[in-house]
């Protein structure tokens, strides 16, 4: 038991490692993960004594099942969630495009946020459009994600005047409601095409229809490497979006 316990810390240490060297970046997916290691590694040492407590308290086993039950109940929901909100048919008509950020490296679009911009290009290319660029200035950067994200498409091919940015945004929330101020649009419920990753889609869409966005979905594929550490925090999103309406 000590050696699988001590292998799983080990395998949760080297993925955060791999994240932080791909990324430079800490999220709370990599804090989540670093946390599972720790307690791994601790149950690798004193395993026997921590279930020894447990066994002796019956109100602990309890509590510890319906954790765990409700634990697995809930994930099984919020994927099947996220499945189903991924790609709808896109609109006709000029609908504009709005990519959310997902943060930038030394001011160059991250490797995810790369694979948006192109499905923003994709499309873009078949019916050329108004495509909105949403993301703030990150800690770290000097320039914001939104202005990093239309040089980026430009170098593709987009034509800088058909390129809005919104420059002001920190959260999916924000990204929605100072977008429908920048686009200044007054008709009930405007459509718009929203470029997210896949596992994001469902709570964009929840969000974006609370600002009074009718909402298309146009996923890109997550790197299979950053599955896990991006579902984890997905997961927390989705549960303090519902608990917060953002």
């Amino acid at each position: 038991m000590a050696i699988l316990f001590g292998l799983c810390a080990m395998s949760c240490f080297l993925y955060v490692f791999s994240l932080y060297y791909v990324s430079g970046n800490i999220d709370f997916g990599i804090i989540v993960i670093t946390t599972a290691g720790i307690t791994f590694l601790i149950l690798a040492f004193f395993h026997k004594r921590i279930f020894s407590f447990i066994r002796k308290r019956k109100w602990l086993r309890y509590l510890l099942k319906v954790v765990l039950v409700t634990s697995i109940a809930t994930i099984v929901f919020f994927e099947i969630l996220m499945y189903q909100a991924q790609e709808d048919p896109l609109p006709n008509g000029d609908v504009p495009i709005l990519v959310l950020g997902a943060g930038l490296i030394n001011g160059e679009p991250s490797p995810t946020l790369k694979r948006r911009l192109n499905k923003a290009y994709e499309i873009y290319q078949q019916n050329p459009t108004t495509i909105v660029t949403s993301g703030g200035v990150d800690y770290n950067e000097e320039i914001s994600e939104g202005e990093a994200m239309k040089r980026y498409l430009v170098t593709l091919g987009v034509e800088p005047a058909d390129v809005l940015v919104e420059d002001k945004s920190t959260s999916t929330h924000e990204n929605f409601l100072f977008t429908k101020e920048l686009l200044a649009l007054s008709e009930p419920n405007p459509e718009i095409i929203v470029i997210t990753n896949d596992f994001h889609m469902f709570r964009a869409k929840m969000i974006g229809g609370r600002v009074g966005f009718t909402v298309y979905a146009a996923p890109s594929e997550t790197p299979t490497h950053i599955l896990v550490q991006t579902h984890i925090r997905e997961y927390f999103a989705i549960v303090n979006s519902y608990l917060f309406q953002k």
